[in-house]
């Protein structure tokens, strides 16, 4: 998210002359921090998914856990670009589930990102994947569901004996 370099500057590039709208947000930064950009492009300093993604058609992202839930929350199919932290998982399950393409890299080419937003938009399947897990995750009542949970293991911890030191 800090280097524009790795995943933002290849997604302008590739989709630039392309008959699309690319809405990007500076993570909080200047837009200005992005540079130039394309015709078809507009940036904020910051966007709300809330906002963004009900308008969404595909979703490129460096796969943060945060970021591609609420993508899969509006049913939006991603593009996935990371490789630190947790992302590999995230962006295998995404891809293993039919809701995205993994590029395999932090780093891919304007080539790379080009292809796969073009596929995810072209092949319906993505879409579809994305619609079933945002019907699946609607399903659960999440908090009632760590509620729950919470409950269980205290419930078990009250029951279990104490050890004493003698």
């Amino acid at each position: 998210n800090l280097d524009f370099g790795r995943l933002v500057r290849p997604t302008l590039a590739a989709l630039a002359g392309e008959d699309v709208l690319v809405v990007v947000s500076a993570g909080g930064r200047p837009v200005a921090a992005l540079g130039p950009l394309p015709d078809n492009a507009r940036a904020a300093s910051y966007l709300r998914y809330d906002e963004l993604l009900p308008k969404t058609s595909v979703f490129v992202t460096n796969a943060g856990f945060g970021g591609v839930q609420a993508a899969l929350s509006y049913g939006v199919p991603q593009v996935l670009a990371g490789v630190t932290e947790d992302k590999p998982e995230v962006t295998t399950r995404v891809a293993w589930a039919g809701a995205g393409i993994d590029l395999r890299t932090g780093t891919p080419t304007p080539d790379a990102v080009g292809a796969a937003v073009r596929r995810v938009l072209t092949e319906p399947s993505y879409r579809a994947a994305a619609r079933r897990l945002q019907a699946e995750n609607a399903t659960h009542d999440t908090l009632g569901e760590i509620e729950h949970g919470l409950a269980e293991a205290s419930a078990r911890t009250l029951r279990s004996p104490t050890a004493s030191a003698g």
